[in-house]
């Protein structure tokens, strides 16, 4: 269960930074939009990028999702990567968050491989 923080800043046009761990165990840190459900974290990437890959391999992630008004307003979520979501709902997804971010559908262009949602389990949330 997502807490009522976490959504209310997921949510709204804020970004977010998953950190994902490489093969030798270091971590990777992306800036990122982000969406969040009742039950999970949400994350639209590309199966053909590097954190899809690391999340295949070793699928724990934190997630810190931080207010634009206000960056001393964040939360963090730790967890794992415990669904994903490939097809039509992954492309609707994009578009959803292109939305929020920039007012406009997301460019087809800019997709070179499938769009994928990256469903983030909490197993810690911090305000």
């Amino acid at each position: 269960m997502i807490e009522d923080k976490v959504k209310e800043l997921a949510r709204k046009a804020n970004f977010a930074t998953i950190t994902t761990l490489l093969q030798d165990g270091s971590p990777a840190t992306h800036v990122m939009w982000v969406d969040a459900d009742d039950e999970f974290v949400l994350i639209n990437t590309e199966t053909g990028r590097a954190k899809y890959r690391n999340v295949q391999r070793d699928p724990r992630v934190s997630v810190v999702i931080w207010d634009h008004e206000n960056s001393y307003d964040y939360v963090e979520v730790r967890g794992r990567v415990a669904e994903t979501v490939t097809g039509d709902e992954a492309r609707r997804h994009i578009d959803d968050l292109s939305m929020k971010y920039t007012g406009n559908a997301y460019d087809p262009a800019a997709i070179q491989t499938e769009r994928v949602i990256l469903k983030v389990a909490p197993d810690r949330q911090r305000a």
